[in-house]
């Protein structure tokens, strides 16, 4: 007659417990917490810088970036982030430069600056 009651103490007893080591054994699970000694990793994260191309012109300007295409809309900015030493192209051509010139290269003065393009 009371055995259903002491079982359901127990039961309770034992979720308490466990609910109350859960915390330690998450924060103890070696494959969930486990930080990247590799120190050139968190490095690349470091050496990204952000910076915004506006075009002044009134035609679409295209820029090579890391080998790939963008095309800046007439009067219209882009963010680019890439790492330091990136070099930006000219894909087509406009006033003050070629197809295929060298605008720029990322550098870490360039952090959140804005170049004009015509």
């Amino acid at each position: 007659m009371f055995q259903t009651p002491r079982t359901i103490a127990c039961t309770l007893a034992v979720l308490l417990v466990a609910g109350a080591m859960a915390p330690v054994a998450a924060n103890a699970w070696p494959l969930g917490t486990k930080t990247n000694p590799d120190t050139t990793v968190a490095q690349t994260h470091e050496t990204r810088v952000s910076i915004q191309i506006h075009n002044k012109s009134k035609q679409a300007q295209s820029l090579k970036v890391e080998g790939e295409v963008y095309t800046v809309p007439a009067h219209q900015t882009l963010t680019f982030k890439a790492p330091l030493g990136t070099v930006v192209y000219a894909d087509s051509a406009c006033k003050g430069h070629g197809k295929g010139d060298l605008l720029f290269s990322f550098t870490a003065e360039m952090k959140d600056a804005t170049f004009n393009i015509d």
